[in-house]
Formats: structure tokens, C-alpha cells, sequence
């Protein structure tokens, strides 16, 4: 969110890639900056110093911070933030958007061919949201669980941006295993999900009902 209306463009990438597709990745989007955990510490230290990447800032999100090496914590990001805040820093507010360039590169899956780098601007994104909000009404009351890779456009698009759109409360799922467990534990009332899971969720329904004994019940009732 920062990026993007900070008038610059975000390329998220699966968190789960193994590292020659991570590299493969930052060399092809020729990205500037990137922010990462201590698990990819080596790999994005080998990048920064490969002369074919444009990496020119390391941003630790654990908040380890190595001058030798020039990677930053993302807490002193913040800090440095609020200091100029405090100071009366006004860039940020003078920031023009030009919501047609693009803001978004994603990158497909790649299941049958290299992954294909998709371009998107803030106002494909804002259409979408805007669109969903025609036709599926939440409240600030509404609860909804997010549970798919916030890298790919459905889960952020119409449950982070359009929950935030609509004032809901996001919670974020623990883990595949979890999602019945946290339906519960936070009353979720709005579930975003794809036929396979609902499917998933159907099948362990049907075979809880069968075990209980209840099955020709539950047919004579509906």
C-alpha cells in the first residue's frame, strides 16, 4: 500500500518460491528495493551485489540491520517516517498519482511456461473493488477471513482491498488446517474462498454426518 501510493510500483512475489525463481524474478522485474525476512537474507545479499540485478536497498522485515552490508530494518524505515512526519514532512501529501501507468507487476504461475509478468494500474485495481462493492454488500460488522496467497489479485482484491473498502475487520488465517478453527474463533461472517476448497469442506461435512450415523436424517430434512 505504501509503494503503490507512494507513486512507485510493487511487484509481489510468492514467499514460497524456491530461490533460483526468487532470483529469476528481481532480475526480470528490475526491481530497486526489496523487503524480505531473515530466511532470504543470503539470497538477497548475493542479488545486490550481482551487476545484472538493479537491487539498490535491502529491507529487513525481522528488523536486522547490517551496515557492512547495507541492509536496513524495516523498524528504522518507520521510525525515520515518523521523525520526518513530526518535522512536517509534506512530501508524501504533494505525491501525484497518475492512476493509468502501471502500479502492480505481477507474475503468473507459471504452470505451463515461464511465469509471464502481468502489468496492472490503480485504476484496474480500483475498478475491480469498486465493481465488487456494486453487487456484494459488507458491513463495518463483517468479518472476513483471508486465507489465499495475498500475491495473486483475487485474495487481494476481494478481501483485502474490498474489505478495507467496505471498513470490515481482515483476519488472517492461521494455516490451511486452521480455516474451520478460525471461522469459529473469530465468527467470521464473510468467507472468500474457491470451489476446491468449499468442496474440501463439503466432503468433511458429509463424512462427519455419515459417521455420526445422521445421513438419512439430514437427507429427509432437505
Amino acid at each position: 500500500m505504501a509503494t503503490t501510493t507512494g507513486n512507485m510500483v510493487i511487484v509481489p512475489l510468492d514467499r514460497a518460491l524456491p530461490d533460483n525463481e526468487i532470483e529469476s524474478l528481481i532480475k526480470r522485474s528490475e526491481v530497486t528495493a526489496v523487503v524480505f525476512d531473515n530466511k532470504y537474507s543470503d539470497v538477497m545479499l548475493k542479488l545486490k551485489n550481482d551487476s545484472n540485478t538493479n537491487l539498490e536497498m535491502l529491507i529487513n522485515m525481522d528488523n536486522q540491520t547490517d551496515k557492512e552490508n547495507e541492509i536496513i530494518a524495516y523498524h528504522d524505515i518507520l521510525q525515520k517516517g515518523k521523525r520526518l512526519l513530526e518535522n512536517k514532512d509534506a512530501r508524501y501529501e504533494k505525491i501525484e498519482i497518475d492512476n493509468h501507468k502501471m502500479a502492480v507487476m505481477l507474475f503468473t504461475s507459471g504452470t505451463t511456461a515461464d511465469p509471464k509478468a502481468v502489468m496492472l494500474s490503480q485504476y484496474n485495481i480500483c475498478s475491480n473493488v469498486t465493481s465488487a462493492a456494486a453487487f456484494v454488500k459488507a458491513y463495518e460488522t463483517d468479518k472476513l477471513l483471508s486465507f489465499l496467497p495475498l500475491h495473486h489479485t483475487f485474495e487481494c482484491t476481494i478481501t483485502f482491498l474490498y474489505g478495507i473498502h467496505e471498513g470490515a475487520t481482515i483476519v488472517f488465517c492461521d494455516g490451511l488446517k486452521y480455516i474451520q478453527k478460525n471461522l469459529k474463533e473469530y465468527k467470521i461472517s464473510i468467507f472468500v474462498a474457491v470451489p476446491v476448497v468449499l468442496e474440501t469442506m463439503y466432503k468433511k461435512i458429509q463424512k462427519g454426518i455419515a459417521e455420526q450415523g445422521k445421513t438419512k436424517l439430514i437427507r429427509n430434512r432437505f
